[in-house]
């Protein structure tokens, strides 16, 4: 099986659980997957080691049949975050599009302007001031591959976004029959 070279940089990217994005700083990697049948070479190479080659809408990431119910565990935790986190940029004047530009003092300042995305932001980091609680949601979407980071104070909605889309939209909400009272 002959493999692009950059094989273990790829592994090395997505066994961590992140994203190859071609809108990102890594597109010369998504661009290796992407070209000719490497995508299919790699999806046979990897399934050796336990992981499969996924294709999303512009990026690429492995997932893996079998799990311990800990990582499962753990994963559903991380979603419910990615949730909130999703709520909060959601109801921002800017929405988390492909491409979207965010410099973390624009966010803190409207933040200090909208009550409502303040009582978001503090619900999910207990930092002291405002740009650091942004900063620190801006670092933890850069570490799942959903932001890169630009220089000190912007991040760039990557094409990873589309998985956390994806997956809250396959939530659903059973009705548990239970009537409320609407008086």
């Amino acid at each position: 099986m002959n493999v692009p070279k950059q094989t273990p940089e790829i592994f090395n990217i997505l066994s961590k659980g992140n994203f190859i994005s071609s809108n990102g700083s890594k597109g010369k990697l998504y661009d290796v997957i992407t070209y000719e049948n490497n995508f299919e070479l790699l999806k046979e190479f990897f399934s050796h080691t336990g992981y499969y080659l996924e294709r999303g809408h512009n990026y690429y990431y492995f997932s893996q049949q079998e799990e311990t119910n800990t990582l499962m565990e753990k994963k559903l935790e991380q979603f419910a975050y990615y949730i909130d986190v999703m709520d909060f940029f959601s109801s921002m004047d800017t929405k988390p599009v492909v491409g979207t530009r965010y410099r973390v003092t624009q966010i803190a300042e409207e933040c200090f302007s909208n009550e409502r995305l303040k009582q978001k932001l503090f619900a999910l980091s207990r930092k002291e001031k405002m740009v650091d609680k942004v900063s620190e949601i801006a670092g933890d979407l850069t570490t799942g591959g959903f932001f890169e980071q630009e220089d000190e104070d912007t991040y760039k909605v990557m094409d990873a976004i589309h998985y956390l889309e994806e997956v809250i939209s396959l939530i659903t909400i059973e009705d548990d029959g239970e009537q409320t009272d609407p008086q």
